[in-house]
């Protein structure tokens, strides 16, 4: 009876050490955002937002911040006759993210591939274009050309950077760049472990985008009360015409 008691407590154990280790292994990859809200008031102009986490010791990790999809439609430029630049025809970007941005660590262009589904190339698989016979993969990177210049696409390579392991895990972290177009809204926030060239974990964190104070009374009358909202764009039009009026002739005109 003692034996079998004995045998019992064994497994018993080791099922323990078994169940308080293997989580450990498995979720080992935490992602942490400072914020889970942000705000933006009268004179916002973007900023910035910590990321934080732990990742396995031989693993790296990927950040990827991206928005609601959403149709793009978008005309077509080419040469009529041979030498006239007009719009051709009408394409649309359908399933395209409204925002998408990636945080690498050095020399993360090894990362972002088809495979992980992480960067560029992997995004465009998903989407799908009108007319079908367009070139899918150039007018998407002419459209990622434009939205980088707006500061809603963009690849941070270098971005992320790691503290010494410890007990299998190391912790990482980013600063996150919210540009001033980012609109409103409820965004994802995704971290994505790699390890010899496969995904092995993922976690992910939502943010959101608020409007508050004045541009919040803005919106609200734009979208709730429009009549009253061009009443008002019309008085401080009139308003700002008469301040610098008032400015340019307390200054004493041309002369």
């Amino acid at each position: 009876m003692r034996r079998i008691v004995g045998n019992t407590l064994i497994v018993i154990a080791a099922v323990l050490c078994w169940v308080a280790t293997a989580p450990a292994a498995e979720q080992a990859l935490r992602l942490n955002l400072a914020k889970s809200t942000l705000q933006i008031t009268t004179f916002y102009n973007g900023q910035t937002l910590e990321a934080t986490g732990t990742v396995p010791a031989d693993a790296d990790v990927v950040i990827e911040v991206s928005g609601p999809k959403k149709a793009v439609h978008l005309k077509e430029k080419g040469k009529v006759a041979g030498f006239l630049w007009m719009n051709k025809t009408d394409v649309s970007l359908e399933n395209t993210p409204a925002v998408y941005m990636v945080y690498t660590p050095a020399n993360g262009d090894r990362l972002l591939t088809p495979e992980l589904g992480v960067g560029y190339k992997a995004l465009v698989k998903d989407i799908e274009i009108e007319p079908a016979s367009e070139d899918k993969a150039f007018v998407f990177g002419e459209y990622v050309k434009l939205m980088e210049k707006w500061g809603v696409y963009a690849v941070h390579e270098g971005s992320i950077s790691y503290d010494t392991p410890k007990d299998g895990v190391k912790t990482f972290k980013a600063t996150l760049v919210i540009p001033p177009k980012m609109n409103a809204g409820s965004y994802q926030v995704r971290a994505v472990a790699v390890k010899n060239g496969a995904v092995t974990g993922t976690d992910e964190q939502q943010l959101a985008i608020e409007l508050t104070g004045f541009p919040k009374v803005i919106a609200s009358l734009a979208f709730g009360k429009p009549l009253l909202f061009g009443i008002m764009a019309v008085v401080i039009a009139i308003a700002t015409g008469l301040i610098i009026g008032a400015l340019f002739k307390g200054g004493g005109g041309a002369h």
